[in-house]
C-alpha cells in the first residue's frame, strides 16, 4: 500500500504535512475513532481525503452545506480522486449513477448533508465503508457557536455502523464542545488531536466607536487599494448587510448581500458568484461562510462585534486559507454588545452566552499583543508578541491617568449615573448642547473639567477606564455608566491609573511587494497572464479558478519562474495529473514571458531551477565567466543567490589574505599571480563579492 507521503506529493502535490496531519491520517488508517480540532484553513480535509484514498472501501464525509460539498469534489476530482457528492439537488438519473458507483466500491470518497445521509440510512447500509467522516462537528453540540439541528439526526449513526470508524472534525471548539461531540457521536475511545490555532499569515486589526459614516469611507479607501482581492464584510443584521451591498455597489465596487432571509436560489446564486469570482465582496449575516472553500479571500472585515471568539476565529480564517498574506479588521461599538445581549436574552445558556460576549468585548479592548489573547482562549500560549496585529503595529505609550480618571468619575457620581458615554464626555469638555442645557448638567462642578482634551481623547480614555473596572457600562440600563467599587479609591487618590495615550489610528495598509511561498519577490506581469488562463480553464471546466490552482502556487510560478515540465514536481499544488493536464500550458506561458527578461534574470531563473554555472552557460550560450558575473551581480543586488556554493571557506580566507598582503586590491591579474594561480579568476571574482558583502554586514 502507498504511504500518505506518497500520496500527499502525488495527487495533492505538497512535499510536506502540516503539523498533526500525519498522526491524524495514521489514527484513521488504524480504524480508530476521533475528534480533530483544527484551525480553518489548517488543512483538516486532507485528514480524511488521504486515508479514503488509502482504504479499499468508500469514505463518506457528512457535511453541512451542499457548496462545500461541490468545493471538494471538485477539487478533487481535479487531482484524479474519485469522489462525488449526492443530495436532494441532484436529479434522479444522476443519483442513480452515484448510487451505482458506490455501491460497487468505485468510489473513494462520498460527501453527504446529514439530512441526506439519515434518510437514505437503508440504501446507504449497502455501500461498502471503511470510514464515516463527519465535517464541522461542533454543529451536533448545543454548546458549539454554530449548533445545528440537522446534525442531531446524526448522533445515533453509531446503532447503524457498528464496526466503522468514526472520524469528527471541526475548526473550533473548547472543551465543552469537544466532550459533548465524542458523546453525542458515540465515539469509542477516541483520540483527540488538536492543531495549533497560530495563523501568522492572518492579520488582526481593531477599531473602536467608530460613527458610521467615518467606518464606511474607511472602508471604501481600504478596499480601493485592494482592487483585485475577494473578502467578506459581515454584519449582525440583514438590514445592514443590505446597505453595505448598496453603498459599495454606488462607490464602484462589485459587492452582494447574503443572509437568511433570501430564498435558497438567490443564495445560491451569491454563493456561486463568489466562488467563481463574478462578485469581489460578500456582504453578510454569519450564515455565509461556513460551506466556502475559496482559498483566494484576501480580508475578512466585522462591521459588528461577534457574539463569541469561536464565531470570530472561523470568520477571520476563511480569510488566507492558502498561506498567503491577508488581513483581518474588526469595528465594533458598545450598541453591539446591547444588541448581541438581547438575541441571547430568552436563552436558557445565557449565562454562558453572556460571558463568551464578554470575553469577545475584552479581546476587542486589549492594549496587549492580540494573538495572543486569542490563542490563550484555546489554551494555547504564545511566547512573544505576533508582530502582526495592530497593537504590536504601534505599541501603546502610557500615562499617568489618574486626574483623567477621577475627572470622569467625579461628572459620573454628580450626574447621579444617568450618563452614556457621549454625553459623559461633552458633560467634561463643556459642550454647549440642547441635551446638556435641558438637563442642566451644565451646573455640574465637572462641567468642562476636561476641555484641554478632544472629544475622540475622551472616548479614548473613557473606554479604558471601563475596561479597568473603573467604571462600567450598564448594557441593561440604557448604556449608562456607573461606578464600581474601583471607583471610591481612585476618587480619593488611593489608586493610582495608568492610560496608554490617545493616537489618531487609521486603516494602514498591509499591501506590500508580493512575495511567494518560498520568499523570492513575484512577477507581477507573469502573474497576471497565469491568472487570465487560470480564469479561461476554470470557465472552460465549470470549476471555480482556485480549483485549478490556487494563488500561493501562481505566486510559486511567476517567482521561481521554471521552464521545464519536469520542474513542476518542486512547485507546491502541482500533483501529477495536474502536471499532466495544465504542465505543458503554464510552461509555455513563462517561456513566453521570459523573452522579455533581462539576461540576469534568465540566468538566475535557470541558477533557481537548480542547474549548475556549466549547465546555464550552455543552455544560454554564453561563457561561465559571464554567468558568474551575472550571479554576482544578483548577490549584489540581495537576490537569493548562494555563492559559497561555489567557493570553499579557505579559498576566500586566501583571497583575503592576499587582498590585504596587496593594500586591499580588488583588481583580478594582481590577485591571481599573488595567489601563484591556485584559484583560477572566476573564484577570486566570487571571493571578493562574498568578502565585499560581509564588510558591509559588520560595518
Amino acid at each position: 500500500m502507498k504511504k500518505p507521503e506518497q500520496i500527499l506529493k502525488d495527487v495533492f502535490g505538497y512535499d510536506s504535512f502540516r503539523p498533526y496531519q500525519l498522526e491524524i491520517i495514521e489514527h484513521a488508517l488504524a480504524n480508530q475513532d476521533g475528534l480533530a480540532i483544527m484551525p480553518t484553513g489548517g488543512g483538516k480535509s486532507i485528514c480524511f481525503q488521504i486515508p479514503a484514498i488509502l482504504k479499499p472501501k468508500v469514505t463518506i464525509v457528512i457535511s453541512p452545506l451542499i457548496s462545500l460539498m461541490k468545493d471538494q469534489v471538485e477539487a478533487l476530482r481535479s487531482n484524479g480522486v474519485e469522489s462525488a457528492y449526492f443530495n436532494s439537488t441532484l436529479p434522479e438519473a444522476a443519483k442513480a449513477v452515484i448510487y451505482d458507483k458506490a455501491v460497487k466500491n468505485e468510489l473513494d470518497l462520498l460527501y453527504m448533508s446529514p439530512e441526506t445521509f439519515v434518510a437514505g440510512l437503508d440504501w446507504i447500509q449497502k455501500i461498502p465503508i471503511s470510514m464515516l467522516a463527519i465535517d464541522e462537528a461542533h454543529c451536533v453540540s448545543m454548546w458549539g457557536h454554530d449548533f445545528r439541528p440537522e446534525y442531531q439526526q446524526i448522533g445515533g449513526l453509531r446503532n447503524y455502523f457498528e464496526g466503522i470508524p468514526i472520524m469528527a472534525f471541526t475548526a473550533t471548539a473548547d472543551k465543552v464542545t469537544r466532550g459533548d461531540i465524542c458523546e453525542k457521536l458515540s465515539l469509542n475511545n477516541p483520540s483527540t488531536f488538536i492543531s495549533s490555532f497560530d495563523r501568522p499569515n492572518l492579520s488582526l486589526a481593531v477599531r473602536s466607536q467608530v460613527p458610521k459614516k467615518q467606518k464606511q469611507k474607511e472602508v471604501v479607501k481600504f478596499l480601493s487599494e485592494r482592487t483585485d482581492q475577494s473578502g467578506i464584510i459581515y454584519c449582525l443584521s440583514r438590514k445592514e448587510t443590505e446597505a453595505w451591498s448598496s453603498h459599495l455597489n454606488s462607490s464602484g465596487f462589485n459587492a452582494r448581500h447574503y443572509h437568511a432571509g433570501l430564498s435558497n436560489e438567490d443564495r445560491e446564486q451569491v454563493q456561486d458568484g463568489f466562488i467563481n469570482d463574478q462578485y469581489q465582496i460578500i456582504c453578510a449575516t454569519i450564515a455565509f461562510g461556513m460551506g466556502i472553500d475559496k482559498s483566494n479571500v484576501r480580508w475578512v472585515i466585522h462591521s459588528n462585534l461577534p457574539k463569541n471568539i469561536e464565531g470570530y476565529y472561523q470568520e477571520i480564517g476563511r480569510a488566507g486559507r492558502d498561506g498567503l498574506a491577508s488581513e483581518t479588521i474588526l469595528y465594533y461599538n458598545y450598541r453591539d454588545v446591547v444588541l448581541l445581549n438581547d438575541f441571547v436574552a430568552e436563552s436558557e445558556f445565557k449565562e454562558v452566552y453572556h460571558e463568551k460576549i464578554n470575553r469577545m468585548l475584552k479581546y476587542a479592548e486589549a492594549s496587549t499583543c492580540r494573538r495572543r489573547i486569542l490563542l490563550a482562549y484555546f489554551g494555547e500560549h504564545l511566547t512573544e508578541d505576533c508582530g502582526n496585529c495592530d497593537v504590536c503595529d504601534n505599541p501603546p505609550a502610557f500615562i499617568d491617568g489618574t486626574i483623567i480618571a477621577q475627572k470622569a468619575l467625579s461628572a459620573v457620581v454628580r450626574s447621579k449615573e444617568t450618563l452614556g458615554l457621549n454625553l459623559l464626555v461633552n458633560v467634561l469638555r463643556g459642550a454647549k448642547t440642547m441635551d446638556i442645557f435641558e438637563r442642566k448638567l451644565d451646573t455640574l462642578k465637572t462641567y468642562g473639567a476636561g476641555a484641554e482634551y478632544s472629544y475622540k481623547e475622551w472616548q479614548h480614555f473613557i473606554n479604558q477606564i471601563v475596561n479597568q473596572g473603573i467604571l462600567e457600562i450598564g448594557y441593561d440600563n440604557n448604556l449608562r455608566l456607573q461606578s464600581t467599587e474601583l471607583s471610591t479609591p481612585v476618587l480619593k487618590g488611593e489608586l493610582d491609573v495608568k492610560l496608554t495615550s490617545f493616537e489618531e489610528k487609521e486603516l494602514k495598509s498591509k499591501s506590500k511587494k508580493k512575495k511567494s511561498a518560498s520568499g523570492q519577490t513575484v512577477d507581477d506581469t507573469l502573474l497576471g497572464q497565469l491568472k487570465a488562463w487560470r480564469k479561461k480553464k476554470s470557465s472552460d471546466n465549470s470549476v471555480p479558478a482556485y480549483v485549478i490552482f490556487n494563488d500561493a502556487t501562481l505566486n510559486d510560478l511567476a517567482s521561481i519562474k521554471p521552464i521545464e515540465v519536469s520542474a513542476l514536481q518542486d512547485i507546491q499544488g502541482f500533483g501529477k495529473v495536474k502536471i499532466e493536464r495544465f504542465g505543458k500550458d503554464v510552461i509555455d506561458i513563462i517561456r513566453q514571458n521570459s523573452t522579455k527578461l533581462s539576461t540576469h534574470d534568465k540566468t538566475q531563473m535557470l541558477y533557481k531551477e537548480g542547474h549548475s554555472i556549466t549547465a546555464i552557460a550552455e543552455q544560454r550560450d554564453l561563457s561561465e565567466q559571464t554567468i558568474i558575473n551575472h550571479l554576482i551581480k544578483l548577490f549584489e543586488d540581495g537576490e537569493n543567490i548562494q555563492l559559497s556554493q561555489f567557493i570553499s571557506e579557505f579559498e576566500v580566507q586566501s583571497v583575503k589574505q592576499a587582498t590585504e598582503k596587496l593594500n586591499n586590491t580588488v583588481q583580478l591579474k594582481p590577485l591571481h599571480d599573488e595567489l601563484k594561480g591556485e584559484i583560477d579568476y572566476s573564484k577570486i571574482s566570487i571571493a571578493l563579492a562574498i568578502l565585499n558583502k560581509r564588510s558591509n554586514q559588520f560595518s
